[in-house]
């Protein structure tokens, strides 16, 4: 399985991520060499592309790696804090935290939360288009791009959720179930975040528990109304609803990777054209 069980970015130790990405390289590697050998054109696109993502993945991993290192002291000032990022940096350190594909409007909340800076949901439109332009000219000019969430039902784009280009396939598929399975695995991420900030006091713990309120209040057992947020008891009930829930979703989640399995790189991080019946759009402009 995939490493998609909880808040997949925090799930597992960053050192434990970095280790399971050099291994998954060296098995791209070891494909790219079969491929070569073989000369099928195909099997060697297939694996260069993987390593290319591999390649991106680990360089993020690589740099929350070092953050976390620096930042050891101090974990109540994330990445997000720094002065002067732009809007697709702070978008995707929001992504990082999150775990899963999230709407402008939580990814701005989130960074208001932890910085007292709120960009307007509203400039996320043409970051997205500008994103796409350019990644487009030159895919290998960033390590990480903001493409938009993918239909498991369609494989076409849904640009109200916003994900990262080094995330899985399968992590950036939306199916029938995933929105309910993606906003607990949020609650979950701001759980922990709560949790890390009360423990040395943080003044942005209130923010954070406010922000994770609609989340746990949507999950049953998670809190009683009028009572502080229990970081824990918040977890303890999203991983329960979470283990009825998951093999299904995971399940639609990957018969949507099988269906892109063979299509090009943009397919997979921009979904496929949306096709217009004509007959239904010859009477929609009548």
């Amino acid at each position: 399985m995939e490493d998609y069980i909880g808040s997949m970015s925090r799930a597992l130790p960053l050192t434990d991520q970095l280790a399971r990405n050099a291994k998954r390289q060296q098995e791209a590697y070891s494909e790219l060499t079969k491929a070569l050998s073989l000369g099928d054109q195909a099997r060697r696109d297939r694996a260069q592309a993987k390593i290319a993502e591999l390649n991106a993945e680990y360089q993020r991993l690589s740099d929350a790696l070092r953050f976390s290192e620096l930042e050891a002291r101090d974990i109540a000032t994330p990445r997000a804090r720094k002065p002067n990022k732009p809007l697709r940096e702070l978008a995707l350190d929001a992504l990082d935290d999150l775990g899963v594909p999230a709407a402008p409007a939580l990814i701005a909340d989130l960074t208001a939360a932890l910085t007292g800076d709120r960009p307007s949901p509203s400039r996320f439109a043409s970051l997205k288009r500008d994103e796409e332009n350019a990644a487009r000219r030159n895919l290998a000019a960033r390590p990480a791009w903001i493409v938009p969430a993918i239909s498991a039902a369609q494989l076409t784009a849904i640009p109200r959720l916003l994900t990262s280009s080094t995330w899985s396939l399968e992590r950036r598929i939306i199916g029938s179930r995933s929105m309910r399975t993606d906003n607990l695995r949020v609650a979950i991420s701001l759980a922990n975040r709560l949790a890390q900030l009360r423990e040395i006091g943080a003044a942005e713990a209130k923010n954070i528990e406010r922000l994770l309120f609609p989340f746990a209040r949507s999950i049953p057992g998670a809190n009683d109304t009028g009572q502080p947020i229990d970081p824990k008891r918040v977890i303890e009930a999203a991983q329960g609803e979470l283990a009825v829930l998951d093999e299904a979703d995971l399940t639609e989640r990957r018969e949507a990777v099988a269906k892109l399995g063979n299509s090009s790189t943009a397919f997979k991080l921009w979904g496929r054209p949306v096709v217009i019946d004509n007959e239904i759009a010859e009477r929609a402009i009548r």
